[in-house]
């Protein structure tokens, strides 16, 4: 028998407002939802624009800046691992497909978002 224990946070990417229940964190992009529970975990991220990541013109995948929603990603981690509300999933509300795209893009490429986290 083969184990396999994955202990990244799960995401679910959507781009409607699922219920958010205890243990959910929310990313959203743009702006937060009105009327959420004030202990709510939650972070936003503005979309970079083509090319705003790149660190010299070479925009190697090693000196590539961070993208906007992988950092609000690891601010939301960097606020559990400190004592702030625990969560054990996260809902990221996408309202544009340049949003849904940099989600995917930080769950697929940023190494420190795949050591935190994976795709639901």
């Amino acid at each position: 028998m083969t184990w396999r224990i994955d202990a990244r946070v799960p995401v679910s990417v959507t781009d409607t407002l699922p219920p958010l229940t205890a243990g959910t964190a929310l990313l959203a992009e743009g702006a937060l939802p009105p009327d959420l529970p004030p202990d709510l975990p939650a972070a936003v991220f503005a979309r970079t624009g083509e090319g705003e990541q790149a660190a010299h013109p070479a925009a190697c995948l090693c000196c590539r800046g961070q993208g906007a929603a992988a950092a609000a990603l690891a601010a939301l981690f960097r606020a559990r691992a400190t004592g702030g509300p625990w969560f054990d999933r996260v809902v990221a509300l996408v309202r544009t497909p340049a949003g849904r795209a940099e989600v995917e893009e930080a769950l697929t490429r940023d190494i420190l978002t795949l050591a935190r986290y994976r795709r639901a």
